[in-house]
């Protein structure tokens, strides 16, 4: 292999492949990313065998190959290399060599044939959707999804297509997030599949980069998002999904509306006192318009922090994680956001507030007291 590429679409794409990569890997070549030519573009190309990420970026193509060399190494060097400047790379068995004026490096990599072979998914695309609006839905629902496997379906994000909208839900069973976003046009297929949270935070990443649209493809349990010149493959995860309707509350008793950044600062300064008793705070609303939160232990002290609201219904308090609430205050991007309460044993449900709110909610399940 013989090609010219620059410095800046070859740190680039490093840098979208090459997070996926293991340092601790039984198979020596996961650690590696494969380059080769494909036309006259290069293309790099990363997995670590349950996600897979390929970027394709021009270049001219001298003489066509490929190898793979470790991707740690590859994108440190490339990226503290002078910006503006062409970078020639030639292999000679598992050898790359990178030639550019003042440097000229050799790294040792393993051949390509070695390299494990990418998924294909061939099909049409079930939708295709903007970037931005699916990077924020996913963003917004993530967070809630399961730390660990110990339940596989829940260590996911759950996508399925209901009257015109693709709805995605994550549950750790203590809290639960959907994002109902409008499809541009009917789909034309069906869609139930449950996606591993790293393959969802890993397209989170793409998508921000991204200006364009994102086409969603599913095939022999894998799924793939293509966007500009970026694949992402993953394996899907089996089993169903919980039928997570019947916890979302019918009706509520109180309803207080407030400003996002009030609600999450006071949130935040609760948190200060409450690391040392499992985060756990207490939300009182009073029916005259203020929302207070109260935390304590006893080896640091007790906070109350308070701020006014427009408040529907009655007085009410309810006990919660103070980790789970900020994550909800987080993920909402509105100026207002509202909090639903049906006394200190039932759900909370966070959402958006405002004309413009996107179709979300938010659920995080009491604290026992």
């Amino acid at each position: 292999m013989k090609v010219r590429i620059t410095q800046e679409n070859l740190a680039r794409a490093l840098q979208v492949t090459g997070r996926i990569v293991g340092s601790r890997t039984s198979l020596p070549v996961l650690a590696n990313v494969l380059i080769s030519t494909d036309s006259n573009r290069l293309k790099i190309s990363a997995t670590n065998l349950e996600i897979g990420i390929t970027h394709w970026i021009g270049c001219k193509v001298e003489q066509e190959g490929s190898i793979t060399v470790p991707a740690k190494l590859l994108g440190e060097f490339v990226a503290n290399l002078p910006s503006g400047k062409n970078l020639d790379l030639e292999t000679t068995d598992a050898n790359l060599t990178i030639t550019t004026p003042n440097y000229n490096s050799h790294m040792n990599g393993i051949a390509a044939e070695e390299f494990p072979a990418t998924p294909e998914v061939s099909t049409k695309p079930i939708l295709t959707l903007p970037s931005e609006l699916l990077r924020e839905a996913i963003a917004q629902v993530v967070v809630a999804a399961a730390p660990d496997e110990s339940r596989p379906v829940l260590a996911g994000v759950y996508m399925y297509i209901d009257e015109g909208q693709l709805v995605l839900v994550s549950t750790d069973s203590f809290r639960l997030a959907e994002y109902k976003l409008p499809l541009p046009k009917q789909a034309d297929t069906e869609l139930q599949a449950i996606i591993p949270t790293r393959t969802m935070q890993e397209l989170v990443r793409i998508l921000g980069e991204s200006e364009g649209d994102v086409a969603m493809y599913i095939a022999d349990n894998q799924v793939m998002f293509q966007v500009d010149d970026t694949e992402l493959v993953s394996r899907l995860i089996e089993g169903k999904f919980p039928d997570y309707q019947q916890i979302i509350p019918s009706n509520e008793e109180t309803r207080a509306t407030l400003a996002t950044v009030d609600f999450t600062r006071i949130t935040k300064m609760a948190h200060l006192f409450a690391r040392e008793n499992g985060g756990n705070i207490r939300i009182e609303v009073q029916a005259e318009g203020e929302l207070r939160i109260l935390s304590s232990a006893a080896q640091v002290g007790d906070n109350t922090s308070s701020s006014p609201c427009e408040v529907a219904g009655d007085d009410n308090e309810i006990s919660l994680n103070a980790s789970y609430l900020t994550d909800a205050l987080t993920a909402i991007k509105t100026k207002k956001v509202s909090i639903s309460m049906s006394g200190k044993l039932n759900a909370t449900v966070i959402k958006p507030d405002g004309n413009d709110a996107p179709n979300y909610l938010h659920i995080i399940m009491p604290v026992r007291t």
